[in-house]
């Protein structure tokens, strides 16, 4: 006979067990193969809203729901909170690009001016030196969770920014913004290609669009996969035609020996290297002439947003109604 004690007891018991199984049970693994990005809720996010993360560190500019293209700055924050220990890793990089964030709002406000629609942009705002966005979590070498929780938000913001444009719009462009301090004053267009095969004949490159953050585009383009790359329509010959000089073009095909940046981990993970809709393109901005002073962050957005919307007019059949 159960008594009301023992039903009590009972029933206490089960939700401890139900609590245990919940806390133990493993949410990770979003299909970005990296077991460091936990799967996150399921958010409805509002568009044209602005959604902060943990102590306003990261921020998700929600865009409009028709909006195809993603923007992040993850290297620009300058925040260096006291639960986030200093990444002192010998492999630790932590240089911070300095002013992308003004020039990712600047092409962000240029694309709502000129579309009407308004992009979804994700921002981090603490150091790199504390919190890496753009590696797995594996190499990130934070020495604290708090640093870990934090990139987890980060990704989280990312993915439904990515998972809003496939639903939405069925196909978009994630565009993850850098910046660089080499020699050759010109953006550096990463589609995750290895240098040797951008370096190699067309031939050669029109193999591999297997090892590219741009897949679905090139499974979906009539263009080669050397086309897309350097070609009359490539984005790196789109922003050479806007007055920005780029690497890979047409007006500049191959890295050759020089300081190149292909696309690191975000633009692996986000693109559509492993499978979806949204293809992904890291752009390395140059420093001096192109992003340090509001003046020239006014001008070098504008000019990126124009190549922006002519590349996805060619290659998705957007924005058909902007002149």
């Amino acid at each position: 006979m159960v008594t009301k004690k023992n039903y009590w007891i009972y029933l206490t018991f089960i939700l401890l067990i139900i609590g245990a199984c919940k806390k133990g049970a493993s949410n990770k693994g979003t299909g970005n193969n990296d077991p460091g990005i936990e799967k996150p809720v399921e958010v409805a996010y509002s568009p044209n809203t602005t959604v902060y993360g943990s102590n306003k560190y990261v921020t998700f500019k929600v865009g409009d729901v028709n909006s195809p293209i993603i923007l992040a700055s993850p290297h620009d924050g300058t925040i260096t909170p006291s639960t986030m220990p200093l990444r002192d890793h010998k492999d630790a990089v932590t240089v911070r690009d300095t002013y992308l964030t003004g020039l990712t709002e600047e092409i962000a406000d240029a694309l709502y001016a000129k579309t009407g629609l308004r992009p979804h942009v994700i921002i981090n705002d603490v150091a790199r030196s504390r919190m890496e966005p753009n590696r797995s979590l594996a190499e990130a070498y934070h020495k604290s969770e708090a640093a870990n929780a934090l990139w987890r938000e980060y990704h989280t913001f990312l993915k439904g920014a990515r998972d809003m444009v496939q639903k939405n719009v069925g196909k978009g462009l994630f565009l993850d913004m850098h910046g660089h301090g080499h020699t050759k004053k010109r953006v550096e267009v990463g589609y995750t290609v290895s240098i040797a095969n951008l370096n190699a004949t067309d031939a050669v490159l029109n193999t591999v669009p297997t090892t590219s953050s741009i897949y679905h585009l090139a499974k979906t383009s009539s263009y080669t996969f050397s086309q897309l790359i350097r070609g009359d329509f490539a984005f790196g010959t789109m922003l050479q035609d806007e007055g920005v000089n780029a690497v890979p073009s047409k007006q500049d095909p191959r890295p050759n020996n020089d300081d190149y940046f292909n696309g690191g981990y975000c633009t692996s993970t986000y693109g559509s290297r492993n499978g979806g809709e949204v293809s992904a393109i890291q752009l390395e901005t140059p420093n001096d002439g192109f992003r340090m002073s509001a003046a020239e962050r006014k001008v070098s957005g504008g000019r990126m947003a124009d190549a922006i919307i002519k590349y996805m007019k060619k290659h998705y059949g957007l924005y058909s109604n902007i002149k």
